[in-house]
């Protein structure tokens, strides 16, 4: 019975060391509490991060204002286009036009029963070949039939004559030239030195010319327009 009588002071101090480190151990308990506070610094940060992104997206309307100039590009164009359309084509004047003659009548002239000879402008343009630009002239004069050209007479106006061929010399100024049709003889006697007038007129009008040399229906053309009847 001694010997575990003996052991009793051995179990008592040991449930007292127990004891002793549970008491120390209680005061641990305490720590959770310390982790709780460091979540509250994370939720602080969300407020600062809203304000930023919403000013920076206000400036958009601005660009909506930079189409408006497009009308501008459509009003432009068309006035100038319909300015040059209606500009009359350039009339030559001077030794740049092809002329013909017609008779101005009772007025003291060399011409007929005293009438002169009075150049018109074709407002067609010379080219400088002297055939070329004679046979374009003749035909112009020869295509009128109207007896009265505003205040001015034609002699030629029964007349229908075609221009054939026309050539010319130029170093010894001969221009020769080929006539076919009719000749219209009128009822006024005059009428024969004043077509005869418009007819050389309007080829000497071209200054290279030095001998002119016109057959109609192989006749001279002089010749028929000579006597006044």
């Amino acid at each position: 019975m001694k010997p575990q009588t003996a052991l009793w002071p051995h179990l008592l101090s040991g449930l007292i060391l127990l004891v002793l480190l549970a008491g120390c151990a209680a005061p641990a308990t305490p720590l959770p509490p310390t982790a709780t506070e460091i979540p509250p610094s994370p939720t602080q940060l969300p407020p600062t991060a809203t304000f930023t992104p919403l000013p920076t997206e206000t400036p958009v309307p601005t660009e909506t204002l930079t189409p408006t100039p497009i009308p501008t590009e459509t009003l432009t164009p068309t006035p100038t286009e319909t300015a040059t359309a209606t500009l009359p084509p350039p009339t030559p004047s001077g030794e740049d036009a092809i002329y013909i003659y017609y008779m101005l009548l009772d007025n003291g002239g060399p011409v007929g029963c005293g009438d002169t000879a009075i150049k018109v402008n074709t407002g067609l343009w010379r080219t400088g070949d002297v055939a070329q630009d004679t046979a374009t002239a003749l035909k112009r004069l020869f295509a009128s039939h109207y007896k009265d050209m505003g205040n001015l007479y034609n002699a030629l106006y029964a007349s229908n004559i075609k221009v054939d061929t026309v050539s010319f010399k130029a170093f010894d100024g001969i221009i020769s030239i080929r006539l076919s049709g009719t000749y219209g003889r009128t009822d006024d006697r005059c009428d024969n030195s004043r077509s005869r007038a418009q007819v050389w007129s309007t080829i000497r009008q071209f200054s290279d010319v030095k001998t002119i040399d016109i057959l109609l229906n192989g006749n001279l053309l002089g010749d028929i327009l000579a006597n006044d009847h």
